[in-house]
């Protein structure tokens, strides 16, 4: 079943892609939302407020996922079916990247890191690491877990003058554990359909250590299977930005390349998910 969600869902968005921004805006209006309500500047309340969004998010989901199985299977497909189609930005990502490359081609050179280094994280967290969780959680909750705790890290992470909130603490932890095996499946798939020994070369001397929310694995090791380098986001002000990757500096080739290589990790994906429906045939 799951496999053949995955089918219809990709079909489905190649003929009608979905609106941008959704349902990433709403769970990032609930995390807005509870933080105004909850935020006394300690853990506790940070604690409260992420159990309270998840409650708010995967437990109707849960439960809608619960009800569809009981009426009858071809409804529980139906639901993951939607719920991959709204959930996965795949289309979205490539498209981008497409647009990038030929304003790349048109000589604004500048393009072609940033949209390199957007494209690469945009693939991890709107494609393959949801595509990880919606296999290992019953339905579509884990369509929904993942982006809504990353919204919540990422919106209750700072304050207003850029210092770390204690609010913002066990929501960052959360995340940081839900997406570190996630993370490695995309780095390894990157890997994979690339450059094989570069892409984990960059993965074990690039990759940042305590920098998940740069997702230094995926990038390093995305940089790496595609033989390129990149300028990574500086960690902190005033501080030059690191190179991750090998080769030449990405440039007018190299968001092709990228997109290539994104096509190749969804076919590896997809074929995963083949291969777990014939083993539980």
């Amino acid at each position: 079943m799951p496999f053949l969600a995955l089918l219809l869902a990709l079909g489905a968005q190649h003929l009608a892609p979905p609106p941008r921004g959704w349902p990433d805006a709403a769970y990032g209006r609930v995390a807005l939302w509870l933080a105004q309500r909850l935020d006394a500047g300690d853990r506790l309340t940070g604690a409260l407020a992420l159990a309270m969004l998840l409650a708010a998010t995967c437990l109707p989901v849960a439960l809608l996922a619960w009800l569809a199985a009981a009426v009858h299977p071809l409804a529980l497909l139906a639901l993951n079916v939607a719920a991959l189609f709204v959930s996965l930005r795949f289309f979205q990502t490539t498209a981008a990247l497409s647009a990038s490359e030929q304003a790349v081609r048109g000589g604004d050179l500048a393009v072609a890191q940033p949209a390199a280094l957007r494209a690469m994280r945009e693939a991890h967290h709107g494609t393959f690491a949801m595509l990880f969780w919606f296999a290992i959680l019953p339905g579509p909750v884990g369509l929904v877990l993942h982006p809504a705790l990353r919204r919540a890290a990422e919106l209750w992470a700072l304050g207003e003058g850029g210092e770390a909130r204690a609010f913002g603490r066990v929501a960052r932890q959360a995340f940081y554990w839900v997406d570190w095996l996630p993370q490695r499946l995309t780095a390894l798939t990157f890997a994979v359909v690339g450059n094989f020994e570069d892409a984990l070369y960059c993965w074990r001397t690039q990759a940042v250590p305590g920098q998940p929310a740069r997702d230094a694995v995926v990038v390093a090791a995305g940089a790496g299977a595609l033989g390129f380098q990149l300028a990574d986001a500086a960690p902190a002000l005033g501080e030059p930005a690191p190179l991750v990757g090998t080769g030449e500096p990405a440039g007018e080739d190299a968001l092709g390349s990228l997109g290539g290589l994104l096509w190749r990790a969804l076919v590896l994906w997809v074929i995963a998910f083949a291969v777990l429906a014939a083993i539980a045939a």
